[in-house]
């Protein structure tokens, strides 16, 4: 059989192409629920520790909030600003208790939401270990629904309890929701639900105890696996991790029925890119080899008109069997190869300027990464970094809790630009008239923090903190209005040698800024 040259070529071509587009796709469709898991596993694990996170946060609060409410307690009551922070944080009730447990007053709240007894009944609280306040797990028994306490007990051995309204938790519960049954569910350490796109599971806050994946949230460990799941009735795949602050578990599943759809869609679309590719291979191979093979058949044609014409062929020079199309092709040729060359040099300079912009970019993630947006200030992330290396580095130092007094009336009555504006001002006032080493950052909305470097003695501390004290009292021009706060301080030290950690020092710090605050606000109150 003969073939002509055309149609060889157009088979070897075709092979050639063919050949590495199964391949390809062949590859990419067997990894593509492999990547699916992968995606799981990073996303749905960063989202639950994301929230892991917020919970963490809140608990942290939420406690710290309800032990100062406590210890500020005079003659049987809470003054305004505590019970406007404790329904800001879900309280919906406080009772004081003896040391037996039983019920002495009810400070703000529905009487009946507060147990008479602790420790008679059905509803029954553990009271052997109260030294710090703390979560307790979800109460079933002896309450009209499902109900969750913080508790703790003082210096004079009153047992403090507050019923709480998971409705913060929730919230963060809800926030959570992707493709069609992508959900979060968040459950206390026995298992019991706490928030939970189940209503009806939530309102029964359901013992979820005997599902694998909440055992090993009980257990407190952090990951992702395969479960089934009685709500949704289906196998699922989730990450899961567990709140430090109180033990909660929280999970992010999702069906695997949706990452074998999402994967059998993909492995569509990538046979028929697989299938396009080859057309278009097959297509574009049919005119690569006319375009090689026209001058070919014309170079033929020309030495079969000589062979008809019964001539003597005599040894032609070289030039004389060359061609207008073999020019053209040789040209062609030298013009791309010069066209590649300089595509490489452009392609070279591009991949050089993108790699600059890159940099670029990463400084300056880098660079919000570790600043405040608005004060331009390290940001807390940041400062705290600082705060453990030199508690690593055995440094020691003194660290200033700052909080202004006013500015929420100020953001309330001109604005947030205005206390924007006014926090710029307050931080260029501040950072500029300190010393070298000292380090001044924002924490978080009113709240500043400053790091002085080797600075133990209290009379030199304390002169600092008066400075900057005086130096936040200044009034501040911001367009039209001339404004001015004050700001309590709270200082807590670190000698270089003791154990410490930042949560430690920055809470230390901020319980003495809060006793500066009940003692007149615009003080300085050293920790310890």
């Amino acid at each position: 059989m003969t073939l002509s040259f055309r149609y060889l070529l157009l088979i070897a071509m075709t092979l050639v192409s063919l050949i590495p587009i199964c391949i390809l796709a062949l590859w990419t469709s067997h990894n593509v629920l492999d990547n699916e898991y992968q995606t799981v596993h990073d996303k749905h694990l960063l989202l639950a520790k994301n929230l892991s996170q917020a919970l963490d946060r809140y608990s942290v609060d939420a406690l710290s909030i309800f032990t100062h409410a406590t210890d500020s307690v005079t003659r049987q009551h809470i003054s305004a600003n505590f019970v406007t922070l404790l329904q800001d944080i879900d309280v919906e009730s406080i009772g004081e208790y003896d040391a037996q447990g039983q019920l002495v007053n009810v400070l703000f709240g529905p009487e009946k939401l507060q147990p008479q007894s602790l420790t008679h009944g059905k509803n029954v609280f553990d009271l052997s270990a109260l030294s710090m306040a703390t979560f307790t797990d979800v109460h079933k028994m002896g309450v009209q629904k499902p109900t969750l306490y913080m508790i703790r007990k003082d210096s004079q051995q009153r047992i403090w309890l507050a019923v709480m309204n998971p409705e913060f938790i929730t919230l963060l519960q809800s926030a959570v929701k992707f493709g069609k049954e992508g959900h979060a569910a968040i459950v206390d350490r026995q298992g019991n639900v706490l928030a939970h796109p189940n209503k009806q599971w939530q309102t029964s806050s359901k013992s979820l105890a005997q599902v694998s994946i909440v055992q090993q949230m009980m257990a407190g460990n952090t990951g992702v696996m395969e479960f089934y799941s009685p709500a949704v009735k289906q196998d699922m795949i989730a990450a899961y991790t567990v709140v430090p602050a109180t033990g909660w578990g929280v999970m992010i599943p999702q069906p695997l029925e949706e990452l074998f759809a999402r994967a059998q869609s993909e492995v569509d679309s990538i046979m028929l890119i697989a299938f396009l590719s080859f057309c278009a291979c097959l297509l574009l191979s049919w005119w690569v080899t006319g375009l090689i093979t026209r001058p070919i058949a014309v170079l033929t044609a020309q030495v079969c008109d000589l062979t008809q014409q019964q001539t003597q062929l005599g040894q032609y020079p070289k030039q004389k069997f060359e061609t207008k199309e073999f020019v053209t092709l040789f040209e062609r040729f030298h013009q791309m190869s010069m066209q590649v060359l300089k595509s490489q040099k452009d392609l070279a300079q591009r991949v050089k300027d993108k790699t600059l912009d890159l940099a670029k970019a990463q400084a300056e993630a880098l660079y919000l990464a570790n600043h405040d947006q608005v004060t331009g200030l390290a940001n807390r992330m940041s400062i705290r970094n600082t705060i453990e290396q030199r508690i690593d580095e055995k440094q020691p130092f003194s660290l200033l809790f700052i909080d202004l007094d006013g500015f929420k009336n100020i953001n309330d009555t001109y604005g947030h630009g205005v206390g924007d504006s006014l926090l710029r001002n307050i931080g260029q006032q501040v950072s500029v008239n300190i010393e070298y080493n000292d380090i001044f950052a924002r924490y978080g909305g009113d709240e500043f923090v400053l790091l002085l470097q080797n600075n133990l003695q209290s009379s030199h501390v304390n002169h600092k903190a008066n400075r900057v004290l005086e130096l936040i009292k200044q009034p501040y021009k911001i367009g039209q209005h001339t404004l001015q706060v004050s700001a309590c301080i709270g200082v807590a030290r670190y000698d270089g040698a003791s154990a410490a950690n930042v949560d430690r020092l920055i809470h230390e710090a901020d319980v003495a800024m809060y006793q500066a605050k009940n003692a007149g606000k615009d003080q300085v109150v050293l920790a310890g």
